[in-house]
This record gives C-alpha cells, structure tokens and sequence, in this order.
C-alpha cells in the first residue's frame, strides 16, 4: 500500500472541500454525540481507514489489552484499564482499606484533608469530588495544593486547626519538587503547631505512589501508603488510589466508575458501532489539525459539576499527544492546543474570538441531558452549535456575520453518575490511544515534562 498516495488524497480533499460535511450521530444508554465536522466526508473517512487499517491499529488495541509492551521508549505495558475489570481484586481491596481509613479519621475528629499533588495526582480526584458530590453534603473538608508557590499551601493552613487536619501526598514517582516541597512545609507547620515526634507527626501523612521504597525513605508509614502499579500514568491514574481524597465521599459510587470504564473497554473490543465512532473522533482531530489548519480545540462543559473536566481532559491529551512527529508518519502535526472550560463563561470571554476572530479552532461541548427542553443550558448549547455549524443569511453583510465552519461535537450525558463518567473518560482515553497510534507515537511517556523537572532540580542544587 502507498500511504503517501492516501496523503495526498486528503491534501486533495482538503483543498477541494466539494463533498458535504458528514453527520455524526451516536447514542448508547449513557452518551449521545451529534456533530458535524467541516469538510469530513465519506471520502475523507475511507481514507483515513485506509491508513488505520495500513497501522493495524487493531492490533495495536489489542496489545494494550494484552498486557504487551505499548510503552516502548520505557519499555512496559499500559496497565491503567486493568484496575477497572470487573474482576479485579484491586477494587474490594482498595474500598476495604479506604472505609477502615475513613472510619479512623472520623474516630479522631478529622475535619479537613489537604491533598498534595500535581498534573494526574489533582485533577483526577478533584474532578470526581465536584462532578460526584455535593460540597454542603461533604463528610471532610477538601483541599487541594499543587504549585511551587508557598502561598498556597499556607494561605489553606491559616484556615485550619492543625488536630483536625491530615495530609494526602499523591506522587507517582515521590520525586516530583512541588509536592516535596509542600510536604516539608506541611510537616513543618504540623511539627510548629502541635510539637509532637516525628513517629506520631508522620501519623497525620498519608502517601499514594508508584514508588513505595521512596517513600519509605521519606518517612511515610508503610500502613499509611497506598501503592500502585507503575504501569499506570500520572495522567491514567484516576482509576487507581490516586482518587483516595475522592473515595473518602464516594465510597462505593468509585465501583461504578470503574464499572463504567470497564464498559468502554469491552465496547472497544466487541462492539463495532462504538469502536466506529471513537475512530471517527480521532480521525476528526488529525484531519483538523493537519489538514485544516485547525490546531487548537475548545473544551467546554455546560455542567457545573463537570467544570473541571476541561482541565482533566486536557493533560490526558495534551501529555499524551504532545510529541514530535513520526519520521514514519505522513502527518506532521501531532496532539492539538486544548483550552476551555466553563461554557456560560466562555461566552462572555473568549467566544467573541470563536465567533469572528482569525484563529482555527475546533470546539467539544460537555453537558447532561435536562428533562426541561426549553432549559436555558439546553438552548445555550443548540445556538452556539447552530452558528458554528451553519451559515446564516440574516448576518450576511452585517456587523454579526460570524465564522460558520467550525467543526463542533456534542456530547450529552443522559444523566451525571459515576457510571457515565467513568464511560465518557475511558472513551476519551480510547481516542487518545487510537489518535497516537495513527500518528505512530507513544501516548504512555512525557519526556519533555521530565526534562524540565531534571534542569528545575539542577537549577535549585
């Protein structure tokens, strides 16, 4: 097969641009996605199989699934899917361990946690503690501390009485600086306020990492630490006890997330109408970066439970996609610019530069099905798809003719759960790794993230 000739087709189809755009629409029992992508055609679509096809991408689906090497440049597999099969011990074990925990803080009148992490160690259980729960319903007080500023972290402990607060620090590598140094300052704060020994101050720390022999040396107590697999990424470890801040609340609801997720992955595997749409989803991202010019993609949930999923969303690909290019590959544009967040405030912010502005850009929308159709989140969402998608002569000639060939997809939960959203990020985690594969990249390394860490640490010595 020339590869090089299905290039040229769709250089050829892009600059042509004859065929109509083509609809898509799935539904299951918890999504439904509608859009339309400008200039992707049928044509567009058998040519972007061609090359799938060429990749044996699924091949490649089912390595990962079977454990094999997906992760060349560290050489090991992807393991983040196998903690949510429905046979898995890990998640009994897990629960188990988080509902002595729980029990034993509320024993000890435990009222705040602050979580210290980074990238995959925050977003993940921030996410399912706003997207899963209500603040006013909250057995603890959450808090989650992440930068390199001092500030942070003690502008939260001014707010807090030291007897009522414990300490979670999530590190996959237990190396990473920001996080190290908010422990030091935590533990400082704690040993200032309540003059314990270093045994008893450890007991208010509790550690969640790939790397337990680091944070042995570290000083954390091994009953306090929660390990898991280093087969499992920042940015894929949601699934994993990362999210112990959110189990806390959660409990049990984290089983149907993982039930959820699991779901996905056996639709990925046996179920060709999903399989279909996440392909064409990752075959809309390439097509708009690398041929359309369309580099950047707007993120935006209608939810307000959900108005942190842009930000998880875009580590998971920007980490992920954010690679050189192939020298094996035919695109030369690798993951796009992901950027977004909550959809009422976009409108006022920067959707005037969506609407009539220069920059190329391609638009996701997250929001849940609402029994009243005339709800003001539901018109929201229909107009701005609308002038997106479709020109409208009324603004022919006028000040408020606006940029109307902007590929928008909808995704619409039927309703917000733990299942439904364990479904929507493992499928979203689905077309990463088929857009990587396309692109013949790893999406499981981040080398650049870790040559800033190594030159950051070489600075501060």
């Amino acid at each position: 097969m020339d590869i090089l000739k299905n290039k040229e087709n769709l250089i050829s189809l892009a600059k042509n641009n004859e065929e109509s755009s083509l609809a898509i629409d799935f539904t299951n029992d918890y999504l439904s996605l509608k859009g339309n992508a400008f200039g992707f055609s049928k044509s567009v679509i058998s040519q972007f199989n061609s090359i799938y096809d060429f990749l044996e991408v699924d091949k490649s689906i089912s390595d990962l699934f079977l454990k094999k090497i997906v992760n060349t440049t560290e050489n090991q597999s992807a393991l983040h899917w196998e903690l949510r099969g429905a046979d898995n011990f890990f998640q009994s074990d897990l629960l188990s361990r988080v509902k002595n925990l729980k029990k034993n803080l509320l024993d000890k009148n435990i009222k705040n946690i602050i979580t210290l992490g980074i990238g995959g160690s925050y977003e993940g259980p921030k996410l399912l503690i706003e997207s899963l729960t209500n603040s006013t319903e909250h057995v603890f007080n959450h808090f989650f501390i992440s930068g390199s500023d001092p500030d942070e972290l003690n502008e939260c402990l001014a707010s807090c009485e030291s007897k009522e607060t414990i300490f979670i620090v999530s590190s996959k590598s237990m190396t990473t600086a920001e996080t190290l140094q908010n422990y030091k300052l935590a533990y400082s704060w704690l040993s200032r306020e309540r003059r314990l020994s270093d045994k008893d101050l450890l007991e208010s720390f509790y550690a969640v990492t790939a790397n337990d022999l680091e944070s042995k040396d570290l000083g954390f107590l091994a009953k306090n630490t929660f390990v898991f697999s280093k087969e499992i990424g920042g940015r894929y470890s949601i699934w994993s006890s990362i999210s112990l801040p959110a189990l806390l609340e959660i409990e049990d609801e984290f089983i149907n997330f993982l039930s959820g997720a699991c779901k996905a992955d056996k639709d990925l595997k046996k179920d060709s109408k999903y399989l279909n749409i996440i392909k064409t989803l990752s075959f809309i991202d390439i097509w708009n970066s690398n041929f359309l010019n369309k580099s950047n993609r707007v993120i935006l949930s209608y939810a307000w439970k959900l108005r942190s999923i842009t930000d998880y969303l875009q580590q998971l690909e920007m980490e992920s996609l954010g690679k050189a290019s192939s020298k094996d590959s035919i695109f030369s544009k690798t993951g796009q610019t992901i950027y977004g967040g909550y959809g009422p405030n976009a409108q006022h912010s920067y959707f005037q530069l969506l609407h009539q502005g220069t920059s190329q850009t391609a638009i996701d929308m997250i929001y849940i099905e609402n029994e009243n159709k005339k709800n003001l989140i539901d018109s929201q969402v229909a107009a701005q798809s609308d002038l997106f998608n479709s020109f409208h002569e009324e603004f022919k000639n006028t000040h408020i003719a606006v940029n109307s060939d902007v590929s928008v997809n909808l995704f619409k939960l039927n309703k917000l759960n733990a299942f439904n959203l364990g479904f929507l990020l493992a499928s979203w985690e689905h077309k990463v790794f088929i857009t990587a594969q396309m692109l013949q990249i790893n999406p499981f390394d981040q080398f650049g993230v870790e040559a800033g860490k190594r030159l950051a640490k070489k600075t501060n010595q």
